[in-house]
């Protein structure tokens, strides 16, 4: 059980790295499509259109797979907790300890 946790332990520190590059990744992607949207309202061409929709575009995919990140996350903590919890429990109920 001590293995499990450690590679949740692992995994949970490989997901949160992951969630803070591509939350910086989304930071930059939402300026980039703020300005592809002025440049887009003041140019009002098919090519500036284009270029907002495409950054649009990114940033959605961006902010999708950092929400499934958070959600990786989350399951990670949630199992932990269950495995401690359990551990936890075998401990206390282990002949001979004392239960105060």
């Amino acid at each position: 059980m001590r293995e499990r946790l450690a590679r949740i332990g692992d995994d949970l520190k490989r997901v949160r790295a992951t969630e803070r590059v591509l939350a910086e990744q989304v930071a930059y992607l939402a300026e980039v499509a703020a300005d592809a949207e002025t440049r887009k309202l003041v140019a009002q061409t098919p090519l500036a259109d284009r270029e907002w929709r495409e950054a649009r575009t990114d940033l959605d995919r961006h902010a999708g797979l950092l929400d499934e990140a958070r959600q990786q996350a989350q399951a990670l903590i949630d199992k932990r907790d269950g495995l401690l919890e359990r551990l936890f429990e075998l401990e206390a109920a282990r002949p001979g300890r004392d239960h105060t």
